[in-house]
């Protein structure tokens, strides 16, 4: 911090500092609602609304690359189909991108070295999808190996986020060293075994910068995890995107009813990370209360 104004610091400067004033915002598939969902548009747009973080989609093609798609296939977001799996990098660059109302963009689907380019010192890219092989001969963690090479190879390790439910140990077998450099966000959720070991584990030995809650009700092993993990001083990061991951206090609550009963709680109850569809939406009514 140092008496720094916000807009002086970097994504990655704001994701570790220990403000608790500050509520950063996840983009989910970028801005998909004004733009097509994970183009090169929906990064710009997440960027010019403010967003912190652009939640991605990571797919590897047939020769190798990786694409951002958040399908297996491209049939829902582009005019082609087919699996990405199935497809070199250049049968998917001949496809043109859906908009969000089915018609028919000039825009090519982004690799991940494009997304890097764009991203860099701009917004942290949260890879989804990297903990889900494309290929069922694919060994857990291939796709997140290959993710590692792409990213120190582009100078982008400290500016990716992987949000994943792994066991501590088994992250460690498959990050390796990559663990500490990357931005490594374990997953709360109520199918853990063992939740508050699970919890515990992650505090000790890696003092994670966020973790990410999945809570379907305030009466739940996961949401009770939450004290422990403010007071370790990791941001607890929740998707707003979803009413099953919030308790109901979601996205649509907010933009229909009221986003105090959405977002606005959510910050009440601590956490510091939102995703949402919505990230101009979140940003503005963030900015109106001093709050991003």
């Amino acid at each position: 911090m140092g008496g720094k104004l916000i807009a002086q610091n970097s994504p990655a400067d704001l994701l570790h500092s220990d403000r608790r004033d500050y509520v950063l915002v996840a983009a989910h598939r970028g801005d998909w609602i004004y733009a097509p969902e994970n183009s090169m548009e929906s990064l710009e747009h997440a960027v010019h609304f403010g967003a912190n973080l652009l939640e991605t989609d990571v797919r590897l093609t047939k020769d190798g690359h990786f694409v951002m798609m958040h399908d297996l296939t491209v049939d829902r977001t582009t005019f082609g189909t087919g699996s990405v799996a199935d497809l070199t990098l250049e049968e998917i660059k001949q496809l043109r991108l859906k908009t969000n109302f089915g018609t028919r963009t000039e825009m090519q689907v982004p690799t991940l070295e494009e997304y890097i380019k764009a991203a860099k010192g701009r917004i942290l890219l949260y890879l989804d999808k990297a903990g889900q092989e494309d290929k069922p001969e694919h060994p857990k963690g291939y796709k997140i190996k290959k993710l590692l090479e792409v990213l120190e190879r582009n100078h982008a390790l400290e500016e990716s986020v992987f949000v994943l439910n792994f066991p501590y140990a088994e992250a460690k077998k498959i990050f390796g060293d990559y663990l500490e450099r990357v931005n490594y966000v374990p997953v709360i959720e109520e199918s853990i075994p063992n939740l508050s070991a699970y919890v515990d584990e992650y505090i000790e030995k890696l003092h994670p910068v966020a973790f990410q809650f999945r809570f379907a009700s305030l009466d739940s092993e996961t949401y009770r995890q939450l004290p422990k993990v403010i007071e370790s001083g990791a941001k607890p990061f929740v998707a707003a995107t979803w009413k099953a991951h919030t308790a109901g206090h979601d996205d649509l609550v907010s933009i229909f009813d009221n986003p105090a009963k959405g977002w606005g709680w959510l910050i009440e109850q601590g956490f510091r990370i939102l995703e949402t569809n919505y990230p101009k939406d979140v940003s503005d009514y963030l900015k109106q209360r001093g709050w991003h």
